[in-house]
């Protein structure tokens, strides 16, 4: 080690050594002075013998004067290729500091949890400080590319090595956190790709500037995640110099609203609705009597007192009844803290006034409750004379033939009874109804003919069902053998009201005659109640954005006691509003998630625009979905929380509004660090944050000589005129230029 730092290791090198070419065009001075060489014949004559002799002299200092000019010119044209060049050397543990030019590349977290905000500023702008002065203290020719840490925005801000310090800063300086969750190994990986470009530069280095925070740098906790970000981090130390520069606290606090739903995907009016609220307290110590809002389209409406305990989620629940049909903007707020991002959750509830829904009776009958449809609807809406039904659900019974004239996007679901047969144009109709969000619910009865329904309807690539029927199992007419239902364990939401309620009479219901189905693989496809005999009873699947369930018994009086136990209104009624759900849409998505909105008929023509939360505007267009047979609109522009309306464009149809929200996995600030990713790549923030004083003393930095080989070109482009001018004045100039250079170039630093 004394040896190596008593003789130093001297380098030199180019930074761009294909401009070195331009050295060949220092010899056209030198061809110039060729070409015009004088030529001449000698002639004997006397008299010239006598000056001979006198004129050795002079011709020698005029040959020794021209040879000096050309010397000059010359230096001139080498000195200037090899500036543009960008000469270095290097000196490893000796009187020099000076090296080659550095490709750095700064990657800087701007996730949502880099917006927790400390006594004088926010992690971020700690971050962003700390890369200004990364840049500042750079030396001339260092060349930048930055990235940020992000998901859905671009992460890439500056994408081709930029040697303008005022550029790279200015980038700097627009930069803005995100509400985004950070995707760590997608933006080492950009950098990864990076160290491609600039080759001219031997020296590399990425800067990486986060907080660490442990659901980005170990993503959901997965193995596969956190390997995938070790092997990039050793794979860029490979290429480049590795700096990770830590800013994140290692005791951060944090109160966040992590789920904000309802059961119910839309509200009726002056129906009561329960909206769930998850908390959690990302913490170790318990707070107490933390203030939570309820804002519904602006408007606070209730409040509550809630104690949460360290680490732990804490469910707790609103009660609202809305008056107003149409879409509603509902709001919870926390307690603000350090991070106030997450203290504010949105969700959008459409409420409407009614139900509209289609029964297609399959029987007809002139007795008093014998056709397929009768008790169906009884239980959904069971008027009296006296009394009128008041509810929300409204029935309209046709017959099977009408089916086909039916308007079916009047109404928000369908529900077949005891149909007999299906024609290939009936199954493209319900087909069409259901991708486009409308439920359908097929019961089945003594009409169906099984084998009809296997060849349309319960086609696996064209049909609603990925299922065929078998036969019939028990007798109704001779109703020796009994089955019931079985809940399985009321798993499925439509079922979960009769949980714990064993005098709704569900798992007692008598019935006496079914079909048994072979339930086809599908992924869309699960069952909702089974009977005890383990067969499918009520099966359920998706289709596009709409929903289907089939009941593999009918729905009266001639296949068991169903019609008329308890389990039988409140049941039809789940099952209605929950086939009808489709047709509202999903409302809700992620920071930097698509919006997708399926149009209607009615709002082809129309030329909608979606206004951001923070008033932004944005032009539509819909494209047609061939699979679903629709036009549908995506809107990929969801950088911020909030609200989101899209404006159809005509003052009749109602705003239609979406809710955006943060990512709960960037509310947890647990902080990592060298017990999780290798310590070596952990550099101290030091009083000032340069690298080069980070570094082993082996690196090397920039030296700095192109600067000064143009300076000694500008002195000798005058030193020419004066040696044209006055030959010792000039020869004076060139020594005092010639010295000084040397010495600029010995002590550059």
């Amino acid at each position: 080690m004394t040896e190596l730092a008593l003789h130093p290791i001297f380098a030199f090198g180019f930074a761009s050594p294909w401009l070195l070419m331009g050295l060949l065009a220092a010899g056209i001075p030198v061809l110039i002075h060729l070409l015009h060489k004088r030529k001449f014949i000698e002639t004997e004559w006397a008299a010239m013998k006598f000056l001979l002799i006198a004129t050795k002299k002079y011709s020698r200092r005029v040959r020794f004067e021209q040879l000096l000019v050309l010397l000059v010119r010359c230096l001139i044209i080498l000195l200037l290729a090899i500036a543009f060049s960008r000469p270095y050397w290097s000196v490893q543990g000796g009187f020099f500091e000076s090296a080659a030019p550095i490709h750095r590349i700064l990657v800087i977290d701007s996730s949502f949890s880099m917006r927790w905000k400390g006594d004088e500023q926010s992690l971020f702008e700690a971050a962003r400080e700390l890369a200004r002065e990364q840049v500042s203290d750079s030396n001339t020719g260092d060349a930048f590319q930055l990235i940020q840490i992000s998901n859905s925005s671009p992460q890439a801000l500056i994408s081709r090595p930029s040697r303008q310090q005022a550029y790279v800063l200015d980038e700097i300086k627009r930069m803005q956190p995100t509400e985004e969750y950070g995707n760590v190994g997608q933006a080492l990986q950009t950098a990864l790709d990076f160290l491609g470009q600039a080759q001219e530069l031997a020296q590399k280095e990425v800067i990486v500037i986060s907080d660490f925070q442990a659901q980005s740098w170990t993503p959901l906790q997965s193995d596969q995640g956190s390997s995938r970000i070790r092997s990039l981090m050793e794979a860029i130390s490979k290429k480049a110099t590795l700096v990770l520069k830590d800013v994140g606290q290692t005791e951060e606090t944090n109160l966040a609203v992590i789920d904000l739903s309802s059961k119910s995907v839309f509200a009726t009016v002056n129906q009561p609705i329960r909206l769930g609220v998850t908390l959690h307290n990302y913490g170790g110590l318990n707070q107490g009597q933390v203030n939570l809002q309820l804002f519904v389209d602006g408007q606070l409406v209730n409040q509550k007192q809630v104690d949460l305990p360290a680490n732990t989620d804490t469910q707790t629940e609103f009660t609202h009844r809305f008056s107003k049909v149409g879409d509603h903007r509902m709001e919870v707020r926390l307690a603000e803290d350090r991070l106030p991002l997450d203290n504010r959750r949105w969700k959008v509830m459409p409420v409407k006034k009614e139900i509209n829904v289609l029964l297609v009776n399959g029987r007809q009958s002139g007795e008093v409750m014998g056709r397929a449809t009768d008790y169906l609807e009884l239980a959904l809406s069971p008027s009296l004379k006296e009394q009128p039904w008041q509810g929300v659900i409204k029935p309209h019974v046709i017959s099977e033939g009408e089916l086909t004239n039916t308007e079916l996007s009047l109404y928000d679901a369908v529900v077949i009874c005891d149909v007999a047969l299906f024609t290939e144009n009936e199954r493209d109709l319900l087909k069409r109804y259901v991708k486009r969000g409308g439920g359908l619910i097929i019961s089945l009865g003594e009409q169906v003919n099984a084998e009809n329904y296997n060849q349309t309807i319960f086609q696996p690539d064209n049909g609603l069902l990925p299922l065929k029927l078998l036969n019939r199992r028990g007798d109704a007419d001779k109703p020796t053998t009994l089955f019931e239902f079985d809940p399985l364990k009321y798993q499925h939401p439509v079922i979960e009201i009769f949980k714990g309620n064993p005098d709704a009479g569900l798992e007692t219901t008598h019935l006496y005659e079914y079909f048994q189905t072979e339930i086809l693989p599908d992924p869309n496809t699960r069952l909702i109640l089974n009977f005890d005999t383990n067969d499918p009873a009520v099966i359920e699947s998706t289709l596009g954005r709409g929903k289907i369930i089939l009941i593999t018994t009918s729905l009266d009086r001639h296949w068991g006691t169903w019609a008329i136990w308890p389990s039988f209104p409140p049941m039809m009624n789940e099952f209605v509003l929950y086939a009808a759900t489709g047709k509202w849409g999903k409302r809700e998505s992620l920071v930097g998630q698509p919006l997708e909105i399926v149009t209607q008929e009615s709002q082809r023509t129309l030329s909608p625009r979606m206004i951001t939360p923070g008033e932004q505007e944005f032009p539509l267009r819909s494209v047609l979905d061939k699979n679903s047979e629709s036009r549908t609109i995506s809107f990929n522009q969801t950088f911020q929380s909030g609200i989101y309306e899209l404006d159809w464009g005509t003052s009749a149809a109602e705003k239609t509004l979406f809710a955006v929200n943060v990512s709960p996995l960037e509310s947890d600030l647990r902080h990592i660090g060298p017990q999780v990713i290798p310590p070596q790549y952990f550099r101290r923030q030091a009083s000032t944050p340069n690298v080069l004083n980070e570094q082993p003393q082996e690196q090397s930095s920039e030296a700095g000589l192109s600067e000064i080989m143009l300076l000694t070109v500008l002195a000798l482009i005058v030193v020419e005129q004066l040696l044209l001018w006055r030959f010792s004045v000039g020869a004076l100039s060139f020594l005092a230029v010639m010295l000084l250079s040397c010495l600029s170039l010995f002590f550059q630093r």
